[in-house]
């Protein structure tokens, strides 16, 4: 039995190497689903996206509603970020969404009753806001 030579070896290790990065550094999508725009004096951008996705994600919305002195909004359109900021997704427009701030008094039944957020009748997202987060934290990119 002949002794196998590390010669192939060392040669498919060396042209590997040499291609490293090579792929994920020219790779680039050329029509994403899903883009930010800056909002001026605004820390957070519009995440726009396009018909497809908003399709494909099964992002829903619904009107913020006032109950006696307070907004109401259904439980699953509020998020909390890292920093303990609570916020809601307003669609200002067809395929737009941003980050609007909120202050909760409380939830009870599916429901969160704000002291402060967007008002009444201003579209929320109820779902999809974890898919959108991700989008606005470039998550994957």
């Amino acid at each position: 039995m002949r002794p196998r030579s590390a010669l192939p070896v060392l040669v498919l290790t060396a042209v590997l190497a040499g291609c490293a990065g090579t792929v994920a550094d020219s790779y680039e999508i050329e029509h994403e689903p899903a883009h930010l725009e800056t909002v001026a004096g605004s820390d957070h951008p519009k995440v726009v996206l396009e018909q497809e996705a908003v399709r494909r994600l099964s992002i829903q919305t619904t009107p913020v509603r006032r109950q006696a002195n307070l907004l109401v909004v259904p439980g699953a359109a509020v998020f909390v970020d890292p920093e303990g900021g609570w916020w809601v997704y307003t669609n200002p427009e067809p395929n737009v969404y941003l980050r609007h701030a909120i202050t909760v008094q409380r939830q009870a039944g599916g429901l969160a009753y704000l002291t402060s957020g967007p008002p009444a009748g201003t579209q929320v997202a109820t779902v999809g806001v974890p898919t959108l987060y991700g989008v606005e934290e470039e998550v994957g990119h």
